[in-house]
């Protein structure tokens, strides 16, 4: 499972009075070290999630930061933690206690990484203003592993879990205790941890099934293919489990063809902003999707070479807001019709982000848009 994924191809500007620090500290005798992410917009004044965002095998918190994690948080408002794993000595290479084994060896099997990322969290509740009801993980192949152990072993502090190439590890004896919701992204090409017949722990589907029948998850899931916007060679298929205890949704992204990597705003879909979109609706005081009516609205044409026409459901207290790849908020106005149209015209070709907000409900929806003068 070493970590194959290719790095965003951009360089996120971070805003100056943001702060990402790297901290150390002993924890059950070793050495261990994180990196924090604080965005600018953070003042003290209101409770701030976080989300932990785990590496793969061989892999590094600085080469992972590279996600862009940060630079929903400087949209978002919340703390992004990207912790380092320990090396294990029979292979030589970073890896956690993620219960992911191969013939009978579990990487790192005695090193406390839950107890270690829980002393991480108890740091930040010290120092900051945090939402302990919306304290998220996500993570990359072993690190998606290691997610998965979360929400089976520290979901009283875990609202939610996002994985990425990585399932429940096949040591793991996982008993959550609890509706805990889960979303999951692989791709059918994977040749390092299988879509199908993985070595290291359940397959993909099989993770999502898991996990809605611990849900208590009613029926099939609904099954949507999302729109094949850009020439990648990829399709995307996403399967929403709901009607689930406690709202505690599961989905699961099916990416026809990806291989062992993370996709970026290049693809169909941006791993990073969906992991956000989802942990966006749970919490520990999170209620089922169907009592939550969040702004919908359509775009096109899409990508379209200038003018951007907008279908809202509703326009009472709505406003529009158009980011770049960068977190920059490039237009910021309010919705006085169903249908509204935005002028692209002046920005130059690339991918950019419409969110529509309803400012009465404090909910927001999101949507990539693509620009081709």
């Amino acid at each position: 499972m070493k970590q194959l994924f290719t790095l965003l191809s951009l360089v996120l500007a971070l805003n100056t009075f943001s702060q990402q620090t790297t901290h150390s500290f002993t924890w059950d005798g070793l050495t261990r070290e994180y990196i924090k992410y604080v965005p600018a917009s953070y003042d003290g004044s209101s409770a701030v999630p976080v989300v932990f965002c785990l590496h793969g095998l061989g892999d590094n918190m600085n080469n992972f930061t590279g996600i862009g994690m940060n630079y929903v948080a400087d949209t978002a408002n919340f703390i992004v933690i990207t912790p380092q794993a320990i090396v294990d000595p029979l292979i030589g290479s970073s890896a956690w206690n993620s219960g992911a084994s191969y013939l009978g060896y579990t990487l790192n099997g005695s090193v406390d990484d839950i107890g270690f990322f829980g002393a991480i969290l108890d740091t930040l509740i010290a120092d900051y203003n945090i939402d302990q009801s919306k304290v998220f993980s996500c993570g990359f192949s072993m690190g998606g592993f290691m997610t998965n152990r979360l929400g089976c072993e520290m979901n009283d502090r875990i609202a939610a879990i996002a994985s990425v190439a990585g399932t429940i590890g096949g040591a793991l004896n996982c008993t959550p205790g609890r509706a805990v919701p889960a979303c999951h992204f692989h791709g059918t090409g994977d040749s390092t941890v299988y879509y199908e017949g993985n070595l290291y722990g359940n397959d993909a589907e099989d993770l999502a099934t898991f996990w809605a029948t611990n849900n208590n998850c009613g029926g099939t899931p609904t099954v949507t293919a999302l729109p094949d916007i850009m020439s990648d060679g990829l399709t995307v298929t996403h399967s929403l489990y709901s009607s689930c205890d406690d709202g505690a949704e599961v989905e699961l992204f099916r990416v026809d063809s990806a291989e062992h990597v993370w996709l970026t705003p290049a693809n169909d879909i941006f791993y990073t902003t969906e992991i956000w979109k989802f942990f966006m609706k749970h919490s520990f005081e999170s209620v089922s999707v169907d009592e939550v009516e969040t702004p919908s609205f359509s775009v096109y044409p899409n990508p379209t070479n200038a003018m951007l026409q907008l279908e809202l459901t509703e326009i009472n207290n709505a406003s529009i807001k158009l980011y770049d790849l960068l977190g920059n908020e490039l237009i910021n106005q309010k919705a006085n019709a169903l249908t509204e149209s935005l002028d692209l015209g002046d920005l130059p070709s690339g991918t950019y982000f419409i969110k529509v907000v309803d400012n009465l409900k404090g909910l927001s929806t999101t949507q990539k848009v693509v620009l081709q003068h």
